[in-house]
């Protein structure tokens, strides 16, 4: 449970986009202990509460486009935040962009970062090289922030989800993956996952994903895995593991072989529609939630 140190809500009803806003609570995240989190005209206003809290993590929600269209530029100030190297998570989220003269080389003064969340706030290329100690990446809009490779760069990218991500995997190959979430992704072959051969979480919700489901038994680290969401796999009644403890397929279409997963403690199948013939559930789905629930833990 975290806990809220101090809140500031200057936004009036007529309009939330507008006003100041900042939460600084602690967290449960092994990359940050305190975090404080800004709209952007709170980021502006209480900035100076990241070293005041002694906070070693903060994020900045941007909304700085209407009905499609650019409204404002980005620019945070960040030479305010006087301890950089405490900084171990960051977060700019939202819709916007930043300013066309902001120098994306202020991010590199934070040289202690792990782990980022990003959205539709451009980075560009440069994401690589502004955190290269990297060990975990929320990407909230792959169309916004891509990269092409990462030839070498981000040795201990060990936390990767992606949402709307589309192509190969393979420009990730190398990393050392161990929790790997796709939510509403296009990949072109579903054994593109096995070049993850360290992987122990795996997440796949809403993805236009097709192919011989069976392949995820050749994961010989997996624990945990969730498929959520209706796809084109097939193999189902080959999928098996020695090792898998939490299980959650939506949309199985056969009955769970409890003999193929000799281990499987917390699990539910095709709970999406109870009445379902293989509907099944069983052990404690708290911790099923818990071990699906953040790449972040």
């Amino acid at each position: 449970m975290s806990e809220v140190l101090f809140e500031a809500d200057e936004r009036t009803m007529d309009n939330l986009m507008r006003g100041p806003h900042v939460i600084v609570r602690t967290a449960a995240s092994r990359f940050a202990k305190k975090e404080a989190a800004f709209n952007k005209e709170g980021f502006e206003k209480y900035g100076d509460l990241i070293d005041q809290y002694e906070c070693d993590g903060f994020s900045i929600e941007v909304q700085d486009v209407a009905e499609g269209r650019l409204q404002e530029y980005f620019a945070p100030s960040l030479d305010g935040i006087k301890n950089k190297d405490a900084i171990g998570k960051i977060g700019v989220s939202g819709s916007g962009a930043f300013a066309k003269d902001f120098d994306l080389d202020r991010f590199k003064r934070f040289g202690s970062v792990k782990a980022i969340t990003t959205q539709d706030v451009p980075f560009g290329d440069a994401l690589p090289d502004l955190f290269p100690q990297l060990e975990a990446w929320l990407n909230l809009d792959w169309k916004a922030n891509k990269i092409k490779a990462l030839n070498g760069k981000w040795p201990n990218l060990a936390n990767l989800s992606l949402q709307g991500f589309s192509g190969s995997l393979s420009i990730f190959e190398g990393a050392p993956i161990k929790r790997l979430f796709l939510i509403a992704s296009t990949i072109k072959d579903v054994e593109d996952i096995l070049c993850f051969k360290e992987v122990e979480v795996l997440q796949i919700s809403s993805c236009k994903i097709a192919g011989d489901v069976s392949v995820f038994s050749k994961l010989k680290k997996l624990r945990s895995l969730r498929i959520y969401g209706k796809n084109k796999l097939e193999g189902w009644e080959n999928l098996k593991s020695d090792i898998v403890q939490n299980l959650e397929i939506s949309h199985l279409p056969c009955k769970l072989s409890k003999e193929d997963f000799p281990k499987l403690r917390n699990y539910v199948i095709n709970a999406y529609r109870p009445r379902d013939p293989f509907y099944e559930e069983g052990g404690d789905l708290g911790k099923l939630g818990r071990a699906l629930s953040s790449i972040f833990d």
